[in-house]
């Protein structure tokens, strides 16, 4: 049975994700560009742009002073993110955020939009050597809380990290943010949900149709 939830960040619970490829294309980025960075660390990206023949490093420090410049203003949410939140740790599930972005500013975004106090922990994956679509920093999240990965959701907007938490094993909902879902989504995905108010009574039915499973399975 479910009883953790790990929650992607950016486009997933805030709607951040479009103010980071603003700032990408504002600096000089290709959209076929982008689009391969969603979701993956700061070391798997650092990596890619120098393979692309960018400066890096002054990219990046132009990119993050102008996102920086943007959630000092305003952070806005999804929509439905501080109700589902709210009913999912009611019901009594462990939240748990896992980023690709730093720890640092997770945080901050956290406070800023007054969610910290929902999450359990909150866990960045921006030093991982293998970032989304690897499994790892899902793994690291339910380590970080005792969660078996049988026993964790993952909630991601983004094809790279509806991958990664297939590959960690995890029942894994889609909310799509700036790209629909393909064909290879609606085959990995559990569930493709329009936003994030649907969560729980997808989780509910869920975790009622896992019990009469394993009901029929052991014969009861």
């Amino acid at each position: 049975m479910i009883d953790t939830i790990l929650f992607d960040m950016d486009g997933t619970i805030t709607d951040t994700q479009k103010v980071y490829s603003a700032a990408w294309r504002q600096v000089g980025l290709k959209e076929e560009e982008l689009q391969q960075m969603v979701g993956r660390s700061s070391v798997v990206n650092y990596r890619y742009l120098k393979e692309l023949g960018y400066d890096a490093d002054d990219l990046i420090q132009k990119k993050n002073a102008l996102c920086e410049a943007a959630f000092a203003k305003r952070i806005d949410l999804k929509p439905g993110a501080r109700e589902a939140l709210s009913a999912l740790t009611k019901a009594g599930y462990t939240c748990v955020l896992a980023t690709s972005s730093p720890l640092e500013r997770a945080k901050t975004n956290l406070a800023r939009t007054g969610l910290s106090s929902y999450f359990a922990e909150v866990v960045s994956g921006n030093a991982l050597e293998r970032g989304k679509p690897f499994p790892d920093v899902f793994l690291m999240a339910a380590k970080a809380v005792g969660a078996a990965p049988s026993q964790c959701l993952v909630v991601e907007d983004s094809y790279n990290g509806v991958r990664a938490g297939a590959a960690a094993g995890m029942v894994t909902v889609m909310i799509p943010d700036a790209v629909p879902p393909d064909a290879e989504m609606k085959n990995t995905a559990a569930a493709i949900l329009p936003s994030l108010a649907e969560l729980p009574a997808f989780l509910e039915k869920w975790q009622q149709d896992n019990k009469e499973e394993q009901h029929v399975k052991s014969g009861l």
